[in-house]
C-alpha cells in the first residue's frame, strides 16, 4: 500500500538530496495516463484577486511564483458555473467564453513548467456567501432545509432545474478544457451542493434523487457523466469531498466511503481529493482551513479510510489526493509512504513559502519558511474580501513589486533598532539585498511580543514566525547585538547610512486613579509570570484580539480562576478574523469562562470593577472580584526616532512604535521599507 507505483523512481538522480530526503514526494506518478513530475500539489482555495469573475493578472503572477517552483499539479480556485453579474465578491465564473483567455495563459505557463493544471467548478447551493447586486438572491438545494451558518431557506431544485444545472457544468468544463487545462475536479465537499445532495439530513427528497444512497449520489454522477461527455477521453476528471465535518447536517465517513467507492467502480472519476471543513455551520467552516488549534495532517485519516475501501474493492486506476494542514515536506513524504494518499497538497504552506517544494527538493528544507497556521493573512484578507497574503511572507499576492528580491544598486550600512518581528523581517531582507545590517534589542533574546503571543493556551506554534525570521537574519549574515539598549550615541558609534526604528509598544494602562484600591495587573504580566492572580478575576478585553480571551482561558484552566471576560465589543475576537473568533468562542465556553460583551472599563475598586455598556452607557457592576487584568492595547513610541531626525541621511519607523497593530502590518512595512534602501 505504498505511495509509490513499484515501477516508478528506479531511474531517479540520487545525487539530488531532496529525492534521499523525500523519495515518494518526488517520485513521478499518473492520473489517467497524464504523467506528473512528482506528487506534490498546490491545492485549490479562493485567492481574492480575480477581476470581473476571471482570473486576474495580480491572480496569474501569483500563481506563477509557485509554478516556477516543482510543483506537480496546481489546481485553479473555484469556478461558478452560473454568470456572476451583480456580485462583487471576488470570485470566479466559468459560465461565459470570457473565462479562457486568463485560463489559456495560466494553461500556457504550467505547460512550460511541466506542471499539470486542474480546474475546479462547483456550486454552492443554499450556502451562498454573495450578494447580487446588494440584495440575496434565492438559494436552492435538494430540499427546503434551512443552512445554519448563512441563515439561507433555500427553494427545493425541481428535477428540469437539476438537469439545467448538470449542462452548466458540463459546458464550463468543456470551456476549460479548451483553455488547456489538464483535469477537471468538482468541489463536492466543504457543504456545498454536490454534498447537500449526498447528505440524508438535507436531501429529504422522496424521488430519484433521493431517499436512498443510490437516489443521493445521482446528482454527481450524472454531473461526472456529462463533464466527461464534454470534454472528451484525455483530460482527468474527478471530485473533492468532505468525508466527515463537524456540521449535523454534514456527511458520515461510513457513507462518504461507499459512496466513494460506488462512484469510483461505476468508472465515472479517476481521481478522489480528500479535504476538511464545512461551510454550513460556525463549526465546521473553522476546520475548512484549520488553525493552530487542529493538529497537522487534518486531511489524512479520512483520506486513508477512502483510500484503503478502494484498495479493498481493488480499484487501482482512482487516485486519493488530500490537502490540509500539511505545512512540512517531512509530513507529506510519510502520508505517501504509508499509503494514505497517492499525491498530496497544501495551500497554506505555498502561500507561507512559495519556494516549499524547490527547497525540499533541493535538500534545503531547513530554509522553509514554515507555515503557522494562524490564519490572519491567508483566510483573514480572503473574508473581507481582499486578496490572500501572509504575515510572514508578504510578497504573496504582491509578487509583481515584491515578488523578487534585487541587490541594492549601492551597499549601505543599516542599523536596526528593536528586534520584534518587523524589525528581524528588515533586517533579513535589508541584508538579502546586499547592505551591511546591524539589528540591536535590548531584550536578550529577540522576538519582541511574539514571546509573549506564543504563551497563550494552542498558540505555541505562533512562535514559529521568530524561528523563521531567525533562519532568515542568520542565512543573509545580519550581525545581531541583544541585551543592548540603543541610543542615539550608540546608533551614531555605528556611523549609519540608514537607521530603522521598530521598536514596537507597551501596554496601555488607563488613568491609575480609576483603580484605587483595586489590585490591577496586565495581561503581558500574567503571561511573563510575573502577577500573583486572586481566585475571582475580570479581564477588561478593550483590544479584541486573541490576548484577552487567551488570558481568560489560561487562567481559567491552567490556575482554576473564576474568569469574567468583559468585552469592549460585539462579541469575543470581534477584530480577529471570523474563524478564529468563532473558535475562542467554542473554547471559552468550553471552559467554563462568562463572557459578557458591549462593555466599557470605567474603574475598579477593592472587590468591584465599574463597566458602562457602550451603546447606552448603562452602568454594570461586577462584584466579588480579586484581581482586575487589563488586556487594554499598546501605546507605541517614537522618542528615538525622533531624536534621529535630521541626525542620519535615512530614517524609518515601522511597526508598533509608529502605531499598534498586529504583526502582519510589523512584517509588512519591515519588508516594504527594506526594498526602499
Amino acid at each position: 500500500l505504498g505511495g509509490s507505483d513499484p515501477s516508478v523512481g528506479r531511474s531517479r538522480d540520487r545525487r539530488d538530496p531532496g529525492l534521499m530526503d523525500f523519495p515518494e514526494l518526488f517520485s513521478p506518478t499518473e492520473i489517467r495516463g497524464i504523467p506528473f513530475k512528482n506528487r506534490l500539489f498546490f491545492g485549490p482555495h479562493g485567492t481574492g484577486m480575480s477581476e470581473g469573475g476571471l482570473l486576474g493578472a495580480r491572480q496569474i503572477a501569483y500563481y506563477e511564483a509557485r509554478i516556477r517552483n516543482d510543483i506537480g499539479l496546481i489546481f485553479t480556485e473555484a469556478h461558478h458555473v452560473e454568470p456572476l453579474e451583480g456580485i462583487v465578491y471576488p470570485t470566479c465564473s466559468a459560465a461565459t467564453d470570457a473565462c479562457i483567455p486568463a485560463l489559456a495563459e495560466m494553461a500556457a505557463l504550467c505547460e512550460t513548467h511541466d506542471v499539470r493544471f486542474f480546474g475546479q467548478l462547483f456550486h454552492e447551493g443554499r450556502s451562498a456567501l454573495s450578494l447580487r447586486d446588494g440584495r440575496r438572491e434565492v438559494t436552492v438545494a435538494p430540499s427546503a432545509i434551512p443552512d445554519e451558518r448563512h441563515h439561507t431557506v433555500p427553494r427545493a431544485m425541481t428535477v428540469p432545474m437539476i438537469e439545467e444545472l448538470v449542462g452548466h457544468f458540463a459546458t464550463a468544463a468543456e470551456r476549460m478544457v479548451r483553455a488547456g487545462v489538464d483535469g477537471i475536479e468538482i468541489l463536492v465537499g466543504m457543504g456545498y451542493l454536490h454534498a447537500q445532495f449526498l447528505s440524508p439530513h438535507v436531501n429529504q427528497r422522496t424521488d430519484d434523487y433521493g431517499g436512498s444512497p443510490e437516489g443521493r449520489r445521482r446528482f454527481l454522477e450524472e454531473t461526472l457523466i456529462a463533464i466527461r461527455n464534454a470534454i472528451g477521453d484525455r483530460p482527468a476528471l474527478g471530485f473533492r469531498i468532505v468525508p466527515q465535518d463537524d456540521d449535523p447536517d454534514g456527511l458520515d465517513l461510513e457513507e462518504s466511503v461507499a459512496q466513494c467507492v460506488a462512484i469510483a467502480d461505476a468508472g465515472v472519476c479517476d481521481f478522489i481529493n480528500i479535504a476538511v471543513g464545512n461551510v454550513s455551520t460556525l463549526a465546521g467552516v473553522p476546520s475548512i482551513v484549520p488553525s493552530m488549534y487542529t493538529p497537522a495532517g487534518a486531511c489524512l485519516p479520512p483520506a486513508r479510510a477512502v483510500r484503503s475501501a478502494l484498495i479493498e474493492r481493488g480499484i487501482d486506476n482512482v487516485k486519493v489526493l488530500a490537502a490540509g494542514r500539511i505545512n512540512q515536506p517531512q509530513e507529506a513524504e510519510r502520508a505517501l509512504a504509508e499509503g494514505d494518499v497517492d499525491m498530496v497538497g497544501a495551500v497554506r504552506a505555498f502561500i507561507a513559502d512559495h519556494e516549499f517544494a524547490t527547497k525540499a527538493k533541493q535538500g534545503r528544507a531547513d530554509e522553509i519558511r514554515a507555515c503557522i497556521a494562524c490564519n490572519q493573512a491567508c483566510i483573514g484578507h480572503r473574508a473581507t474580501g481582499h486578496a490572500i497574503s501572509c504575515i510572514q511572507h508578504p510578497a504573496t499576492s504582491r509578487e509583481r513589486t515584491y515578488g523578487n528580491v534585487d541587490t541594492a544598486p549601492k551597499q549601505k550600512s543599516v542599523v536596526v533598532v528593536g528586534g520584534g518581528p518587523g524589525g528581524m523581517k528588515a533586517a533579513a531582507v535589508a541584508a538579502e539585498r546586499g547592505h551591511a545590517v546591524t539589528l540591536i534589542e535590548k531584550a536578550p533574546r529577540l522576538g519582541g511580543q511574539v514571546l509573549l503571543a506564543q504563551k497563550l493556551p494552542g498558540r505555541a506554534e505562533f512562535g514559529g514566525v521568530i524561528t523563521n525570521l531567525l533562519s532568515e537574519i542568520d542565512r543573509y549574515g545580519v550581525t545581531v547585538e541583544t541585551g543592548v539598549a540603543a541610543t542615539t550615541e550608540l546608533v551614531h558609534q555605528h556611523r549609519p547610512d540608514v537607521v530603522i526604528i521598530a521598536t514596537g509598544a507597551t501596554p496601555f494602562v488607563p488613568n491609575p486613579e480609576w483603580f484605587e484600591g483595586a489590585h490591577v495587573v496586565t495581561a503581558w504580566e500574567v503571561l511573563r509570570g510575573e502577577a500573583t492572580v486572586g481566585k475571582n478575576v475580570v479581564v477588561a478585553d478593550w483590544r479584541c484580539d486573541w490576548i484577552g480571551p487567551g488570558v481568560a482561558e489560561l487562567l481559567r484552566v491552567d490556575q482554576r480562576c473564576d474568569v469574567r471576560l468583559a468585552v469592549n465589543g460585539e462579541t469575543v475576537g470581534y477584530t480577529v478574523q471570523n474563524y478564529l473568533k468563532y473558535q475562542l468562542a467554542g473554547r471559552l465556553h468550553a471552559a467554563g469562562v462568562e463572557v459578557i460583551p458591549y462593555m466599557r472599563l470605567i474603574g475598579a475598586d477593592q472587590d468591584t470593577v465599574y463597566l458602562q455598556h457602550v451603546v447606552n452607557a448603562q452602568p454594570v457592576l461586577l462584584e466579588g472580584v480579586d484581581t482586575l487584568v487589563l488586556a487594554s492595547g499598546h501605546r507605541g513610541g517614537l522618542g528615538l526616532h525622533d531624536a534621529l531626525v535630521g541626525e542620519v541621511p535615512e530614517l524609518y519607523a515601522i511597526g508598533d512604535c509608529l502605531s499598534p497593530r498586529t504583526v502582519e502590518e510589523a512584517i509588512s512595512e519591515g519588508m516594504e521599507t527594506a526594498f526602499l534602501l
